[in-house]
Parts: C-alpha cells; structure tokens; sequence
C-alpha cells in the first residue's frame, strides 16, 4: 500500500464511524492544549526504553494523532509509520513533519486495515485511543498491527477505557476547563454491550461545538486474552509511563499502559 494514503474503499469503511466526524473543530483545538509537553517527553523517554529499539528502528504510531509523537520520535532518527483515519490529524502532522524538515510515512487510513509489511521494531497505541472497535474490530486491529511487527517487536497500548479504570473512576458528568476553553463530558453506559456513550460539549468564546463518541469496555484480562489471540505475549501492566516510578496496573488506577510482545 502506498505510504501516502490508503485505498479509497478504507475512507468508505470509516463514513459511517463516530471517529469520522468527531476529529475536528474545537475537539482538535483542545486535543492540542489539553497534553503538556511535559507528558509527551515522559512518553516518548518511556516508548524510547519499553520498546527497546535502537535509532534508525522502523516504528509504527497508530492511531497518531497530530504526530505527537511521531515527531520527535522522528528527529531522533527513528524510521515512523505513522496512521491515523482524520484527515485533519494527518494534514497536520504532515505540516509539522515538513516544518521541522523530518521524513514521517503518514498514512490515512483504517487502522484495522493495514497493509504493510512485517518489519516494524516496535508499535504503539497512544493517547487513550483504544476501544474504539467492537471485539471484532478490535481482534482485527490487534492482528494487523501483529503481521506488522518482527518476532520480539514490543507493543505499547495506553487506555484509560479499560473496565478496571473506567467503571471505578468515569461520573455521569464532569466539567473540564484548558485556558479559555470549556469542555463538558457526560456519559451513558450500557452494560448489556460493555460499551459507553460519551457526549462532549465545548464551548469558547460564546461558541459551542457538540461530538459524540463511542467506546467499547475491555477488561485488562481481556485484552491479554485478544493479545494472545493476535501472536503477543503480554510483558508488564503499568499505571504510568514513569520511568523513574514505575507503578503496576492496578482497580481504580487512571489509565493501563500494557506492554506486549511478538511471539
């Protein structure tokens, strides 16, 4: 598949998808200056040891995002794919890429779908965008990204939707504020399909924008599961991507970074 884009009958695949719609407007302006640059060094330190990769490794971002972390992976002279199904994500961080004159293989497109060759040292899926799929498209995902992988390629999900965080720390209804930016989070959960419905408000300067999301509900036992279904060996549960803390995953933590590896 080309680096540039993927085939039109993926856009198709994603038309009638929340995610297709939701990644614009003031969700994206937010997005952007809701993560301190302070996180994303941490993060980019934590996937730098996890993922054990030299410089010059060929690593995977999917979903990616606005390159966040693409980027300076990149500039450290890693090899990055980088996949992300908002066009307005990808337009952005192809802008980036090219201000800071770094070479990122950026591909629109679904990430259940991919189609690239075994030879990636290392993946990653950050910034609480996993759940999105329902389990079929979830064990999709998680073997795409396994038939990219080499053997003993590492893993690294980031999810605060799992049940373990999810359903001991998500309200109804909580209100969030980043500078001049208001934002309103109420959630609806149905427990017959373990899935829960999110609807966003934003409102700036007398303006309001509204999104709706969806995410399935995993167990951290789950996920294990479908991982060993996909060819991965699970490694490590953490709470955080502190080095110099490292804290295991455990009920009523914020967020599950798991580490897995490629049988």
């Amino acid at each position: 598949m080309s680096a540039k884009e993927a085939p039109k009958e993926q856009s198709k695949a994603l038309t009638n998808q929340w995610y297709a719609e939701f990644f614009q407007g003031m969700s994206l302006e937010l997005w952007r200056r809701a993560i301190p640059i302070e996180q994303t060094e941490e993060e980019v330190a934590f996937l730098l040891e996890t993922l054990s990769a030299p410089r010059g490794s060929k690593l995977l971002d999917v979903p990616c995002g606005n390159g966040r972390l693409s980027l300076p992976l990149s500039l450290m002279e890693y090899k990055v794919t980088a996949v992300d199904f908002a066009q307005t994500f990808i337009e952005q961080a192809k802008e980036s890429a090219r201000a800071h004159k770094t070479k990122i293989d950026y591909i629109q497109g679904d990430m259940r779908q991919l189609a690239l060759p075994q030879e990636y040292d290392g993946a990653f899926c950050m910034g609480n965008s996993f759940g999105y799929f329902d389990r079929s498209g979830t064990n999709e995902f998680l073997q795409a990204i396994g038939k990219s992988l080499k053997s003993k390629a590492r893993l690294v999900i980031d999810s605060a939707m799992t049940a373990e965080c999810f359903l001991v720390n998500g309200g109804e209804k909580e209100w969030l504020q980043v500078g001049d930016m208001y934002m309103l989070i109420e959630n609806q959960y149905n427990c017959q399909s373990s899935t829960v419905k999110t609807t966003y408000t934003y409102i700036q300067d007398g303006k309001k924008e509204v999104r709706t999301a969806k995410h399935w509900i995993y167990t951290a036992g789950e996920l294990c599961h479908m991982l060993e279904d996909a060819g991965f060996s699970t490694l490590e549960l953490l709470a955080s991507t502190d080095l110099e803390a490292p804290e295991p995953f455990t009920l009523g933590a914020e967020k599950l970074i798991l580490v897995a590896e490629k049988k």
